[in-house]
């Protein structure tokens, strides 16, 4: 009688068995998985197939159930659930022993297997060895288990993952692409099939995970329903009086007004926001009063909330510093403090900077000549030669030149003392 043909193949790589029956195929490709589905509820153990759960399920009852009985010797009584069993544990009574030590020199014969293996683990192996032993050349890797040393072998197949991109899939003139590493796959995906956006606004953006394309794609997607509500359903605007639901249109803000989940519990705050993590930040710089973001400078002891703040104060305060720069000995010019990406060409060269010292508003900072201001009894003498560190840094406002004093000089001075001084020197000026 002929037997079926086997239809169900394995469609593991490099793998080709196949079953006549989906059962059997399921059943072999739990080997590659490592799903084991069928656990024993006395002791934790799992296994591939329903069978092997069913007898090891016998091993939890008492022993003198067991119908297969040892018959070799007078003083054994041992007990077991198949005959295979019984015939393995009597051959070790009769000395048939067929597992042979595979060593040179060495002549151990055993009864089991798993006696060989404590014996090749004991007496041919490094301290520490466990019995089952990676045969992989160049692997000196041993597990305690079977099962362990089975999903350690996996390791070692050059084609264990493939790529499932439709960039390569293969084809009549190419071969599938493998990895031996699950680590490599993902490495080889994100090189080179990293998540694109495919609307058309976004011309191909990439980013470096699905999570962050999922978080963009729902943007594109508020935005299409924002659209939608300020043309209005029905064709009605917002704010048309023949809409039955007229009000009158908040004021935009940057992002949109859906998809703002994430609401400020603080008492009497009202904010929300469209992310956990703005939502923190928010609750710190603002209920916290937290400033993370504090200025480089010496003798500047401004710190912000938001590093864009931080950014914004660099570029206003200290960039006449970075604008002059410093020259060495040798003539070159060094490198600035803080970065050209805030500064325009007219910053860069100094020509802005010159053309503030010639307005006829422009006053000099009074540094180290400050003690007149500070006591607003006359005014500063900050022609050139009154001294020889005398600062150079020109200025316009009042609130300037006090903003000036502090982040450079360390010095604080009062406000209506500034006014006043500012005011008497831009008098002078105009006279």
């Amino acid at each position: 009688m002929a037997t079926s043909p086997t239809r169900y193949p394995c469609t593991h790589p490099g793998c080709i068995k196949s079953y006549s029956k989906p059962s059997r195929l399921a059943e072999h490709c739990r080997s590659h998985t490592g799903e084991r589905p069928f656990t024993c509820g006395e002791c934790g153990k799992s296994y591939l197939r329903e069978t092997h759960l069913q007898a090891h399920s016998k091993s939890h009852l008492p022993e003198s159930g067991r119908p297969y009985v040892c018959t070799e010797s007078s003083d054994c009584k041992r007990r077991f659930w198949t005959f295979q069993h019984l015939v393995v544990h009597e051959n070790s009574h009769g000395g048939n022993k067929s597992y042979i030590c595979p060593e040179v020199e060495c002549d151990e014969v055993f009864a089991k297997h798993h006696q060989l293996r404590a014996h090749i683990c004991d007496a041919h192996s490094p301290s520490g060895t466990k019995p089952y032993i990676c045969s992989h050349p160049e692997c000196m890797k041993s597990f305690a288990t079977n099962q362990k040393l089975r999903g350690h072998v996996k390791t070692h197949d050059d084609k264990r993952y493939t790529c499932s991109h439709v960039g390569c899939l293969p084809g009549p003139d190419k071969d599938p692409v493998f990895f031996g590493t699950w680590t490599t796959l993902q490495a080889h995906i994100r090189n080179d099939h990293p998540p694109t956006c495919m609307h058309p606004s976004c011309t191909g953006r990439t980013f470096a995970s699905q999570h962050n394309l999922r978080a963009h794609q729902k943007l594109h997607e508020q935005q299409e329903v924002e659209a939608l509500l300020r043309n209005g359903v029905n064709g009605s605007t917002p704010g048309d009086a023949t809409d039955p639901e007229c009000c009158q249109p908040r004021k935009r803000r940057r992002g949109g007004e859906l998809g703002r989940d994430w609401k400020c519990d603080f008492a009497g705050c009202e904010k929300d926001f469209k992310s956990k993590k703005a939502l923190t930040t928010h609750h710190n710089v603002i209920h916290l009063n937290q400033r993370n973001h504090v200025c480089p400078h010496s003798h500047c002891n401004s710190a912000f909330g938001y590093k864009h703040l931080l950014e914004r104060h660099l570029a206003k305060i200290h960039s006449s510093k970075s604008t002059r720069g410093e020259t060495s000995s040798s003539g070159e010019s060094l490198t600035t403090d803080t970065g050209d990406a805030h500064m325009g060409i007219e910053a860069i060269t100094g020509k802005a900077y010159t053309s503030r010292s010639l307005e006829s508003t422009a006053i000099l900072c009074p540094y180290p000549n400050v003690d007149a201001l500070l006591a607003s009894t006359g005014i500063v003498d900050v022609s050139p030669g009154t001294s020889s560190k005398i600062c150079e840094h020109v200025l316009t406002r009042a609130y300037d030149l006090r903003r000036h004093l502090k982040a450079e000089h360390g010095v604080d001075a009062d406000k209506e003392k500034v006014d006043t001084w500012v005011k008497a020197q831009k008098h002078i000026f105009t006279s």
